[in-house]
């Protein structure tokens, strides 16, 4: 039976090395690093998602919500 918690198979050692070459220094100082290519792609969809949710109409509830805003503010 393995404790919860318990990695099976891979020991100590091998963890830190695996986690160093995923991360870069284990020390947490960095964080974790991408291949500039992997960045670029990343981003492409990030860019590609936002434009589409930017593009959206905006609710005419929202749009009440707003104009209500605005003219509570201009009173004051």
């Amino acid at each position: 039976m393995v404790k919860p918690g318990k990695r099976v198979g891979v020991d100590a050692a091998k963890r830190k090395k695996m986690r160093t070459e995923m991360h870069g220094d284990s020390s947490g100082g960095g964080g974790a690093r991408l291949d500039p290519r992997v960045q670029n792609e990343i981003g492409k969809h990030l860019r590609a998602v936002y434009d589409d949710v930017i593009n959206e109409p905006v609710p005419s509830k929202f749009m009440e919500l707003l104009e209500k805003l605005e003219r509570s503010t201009q009173k004051s």
